[in-house]
């Protein structure tokens, strides 16, 4: 068994490598900082971003007593593991169906653009003038 001391050192120890996966960003999830930064995210980007993954170990506690409450919450996870899958399918079929409208806009956009830039170019001048 763990000694609190050791307890906090491995708590810790995994909030840093989990601050290092996202980047520096706390609490943030990885890519996130991407989505800021980028000017334009690509559609492919959008679609890994759509699918709603929980990973479970990330539930930890940092308290001075956390191995059970970390054990606490992770039964609570499993307990609760049918109703968080269908959570997160609804939330990613609702994901999936705004970024479907995303690019259906997007394509309408770009249809309307080409030609506006169609509409906008001289016509050639008719033969004898």
């Amino acid at each position: 068994m763990t000694s609190p001391e050791e307890a906090i050192a491995i708590a810790r120890e995994r909030a840093a490598q989990r601050q290092a996966r996202a980047g520096g960003a706390g609490d943030e999830p990885a890519g996130l900082e991407d989505s800021i930064t980028a000017e334009r995210p690509s559609l492919e980007l959008l679609s890994e971003w759509s699918v709603i993954e929980v990973d479970s170990s990330d539930v930890y506690s940092t308290r001075r007593a956390g191995a059970p409450i970390t054990a606490l919450k992770h039964l609570l996870l499993r307990l609760l593991d049918q109703y968080h899958r269908q959570l997160e399918a609804r939330q990613t079929r609702f994901n999936f169906a705004l970024l479907s409208h995303f690019r259906d806009l997007q394509e309408r956009v770009e249809r309307l653009e080409r030609q506006a830039a169609h509409s906008d170019t001289p016509s050639p001048p008719a033969p004898g003038d």
